[in-house]
């Protein structure tokens, strides 16, 4: 009955160990509003290799492109783009990420470097506005679309149990 055990929590572990970290978001790309290019800002805490997409809901009819930056957007700060060659189905960005912050710029058409920095897309129109669907995966990589905390846990742990000695030894001394 034992080796049972040990045989079934090896399995769950191993089941966990495989599954992939993704988080997954929705963007609105309109003209209404001239938000013709939007943004994603994501951080990756753990460093591996990652799988970006960038895809259509079904039934649309837009075209996904998207471009990844480390975080700010600028020239230099560029990475790659891609484009599915006007084909209407899907970006996608295969790469390694070391830990750091990322932004992905999204549009429904065709998107220039320029444009992605700028953040307006000139060739959007009511035609090609609509809905995309970004998910970030990884196996051995971790991405979250929170920012990293400005004190570690651990730290931030640290300061506040002192604080509370703190004021445990100040109540003492009014008491007294």
């Amino acid at each position: 009955m034992t080796k049972l055990k040990y045989l079934m929590a090896g399995l769950f572990m191993f089941a966990s160990a495989a599954q992939a970290n993704t988080i997954s978001t929705s963007v609105n790309i309109g003209t209404g509003y001239g938000d013709t290019v939007q943004y994603v800002d994501f951080h990756v805490t753990d460093s591996g290799f990652f799988d970006i997409l960038a895809s259509e809901p079904s039934g649309s009819d837009v075209d996904p492109y998207m471009i990844l930056f480390y975080n700010p957007v600028s020239y230099p700060n560029f990475i790659e783009g891609d484009d599915d060659d006007g084909s209407g189905d899907n970006a996608l960005i295969d790469r390694n990420l070391s830990v750091g912050s990322y932004v992905l710029a999204l549009s429904t058409s065709v998107l220039s470097l320029s444009e992605a920095v700028n953040g307006y897309n000139s060739s959007v129109d009511r035609r090609s506005d609509g809905w995309l669907n970004v998910s970030i995966s990884s196996q051995d990589g971790t991405a979250t679309f929170d920012k990293p905390s400005a004190v570690p846990v651990p730290a931030a742990a640290w300061l506040f149990g002192t604080g509370l000695i703190g004021f445990a030894g100040m109540r003492k001394r009014k008491s007294a």
